[in-house]
């Protein structure tokens, strides 16, 4: 069922994103958000992530030129990078948090460029919306017995 309710997912974001203009954190994000919502740590977690991604990136763009491609690039390979780092500290530290937690190695950095493009609140509940709705359909096709 996940693989369907990826492609659920791209495909509700594709009419998200025509019927208001705004983005639901790009085309994957909100089926991964959905795939995992049973488990609102990591989606908290991932979120945070994401945050803090798209906080590193604007410091980094007061010294250096970041727009287009380069911005995404630098969103993703922060996010990854942050994302190894916590992981680092976690487990040096002995803490019970596991990188493991953070919702794939994309969705973060994909998120941030979002948040960066059309302001956090847009992005996240807009996210929220279209991942809760795909859950409630999944949701709706396992009660009813769809294999």
């Amino acid at each position: 069922m996940s693989d369907e309710l990826i492609i659920f997912g791209v495909l509700a974001s594709m009419v998200f994103l025509e019927l208001t203009q705004i983005s639901p954190g790009g085309i994957i994000v909100p089926g991964y958000i959905a795939l995992l919502l049973d488990d609102p740590v990591r989606v908290a977690i991932t979120i945070a992530l994401s945050m803090v991604t798209w906080g590193v990136v604007r410091l980094l763009s007061e010294v250096v030129i970041l727009f287009g491609r380069r911005h995404f690039a630098v969103c993703v390979v922060v996010s990854f990078l942050l994302r190894y780092l916590t992981g680092l500290a976690a487990s040096e530290a002995n803490l019970p948090v596991s990188t493991a937690l953070v919702i794939g190695y994309l969705v973060p950095g994909i998120l941030a460029h979002e948040i960066d493009r059309q302001g956090a609140v847009k992005t996240l509940s807009s996210m929220l919306v279209v991942a809760v709705a795909l859950k409630l359909v999944v949701l709706a096709f396992v009660t009813s017995g769809y294999p």
